[in-house]
């Protein structure tokens, strides 16, 4: 379910973030600054996607992908 919240979250920030490059088309120092958090954006997905996957990782080691704790 946290990964639902965080693909909305990202997905809302690029809408906004294009609704500010485009509102600020006629000033190049906003616009930059605009283009500049698409990298923060990136940078916050990617983070998402590696928390996603080692704990996936950690999830299938404790389990030994048989959906039970060992040592149960």
């Amino acid at each position: 379910m946290q990964c639902l919240y965080g693909g909305v979250l990202i997905f809302a920030s690029v809408v906004v973030a294009a609704i500010k490059m485009i509102a600020n088309s006629n000033n190049p120092q906003k616009r930059s600054e605009s283009i500049g958090s698409l990298a923060w954006i990136c940078g916050g997905g990617v983070i998402l996607g590696a928390s996603l996957i080692i704990a996936g990782i950690i999830i299938n080691i404790a389990t030994n992908n048989s959906g039970n704790l060992l040592g149960s």
